[in-house]
């Protein structure tokens, strides 16, 4: 008798330290998955900022030419240059 609950005894502590490590690998692996969808956010996040950095150096670059100045000066600013004429469209 005293051998079977021996034997019983290490059996649960078995089942039991296989159950807490089963339960602890579970817990783990779905932290892990947060942590990886969350990387996967920054990084496109990081991404989307080199492109942005990417056009403003090209901007910074072309920013003194002639061609990006009558640009801003046509778009932003509505100048036209002297020898231009303008036509409204009278019907919008």
């Amino acid at each position: 008798m005293k051998s079977f609950l021996k034997k019983l005894f290490y059996t649960m502590i078995f089942v039991g330290l296989f159950g807490y490590g089963f339960y602890t690998l579970a817990e783990q692996q779905v932290e892990i998955n947060a942590l990886k969808s969350e990387k996967d956010k920054y990084v496109t996040m990081c991404e989307n900022e080199e492109m942005k950095h990417e056009q403003l150096l090209e901007t910074k670059e072309k920013l003194h030419s002639d061609s990006y100045i009558e640009e801003v000066a046509r778009e932003k600013l509505g100048l036209v240059m002297p020898y231009e004429t303008i036509f409204v469209d009278a019907s919008i």
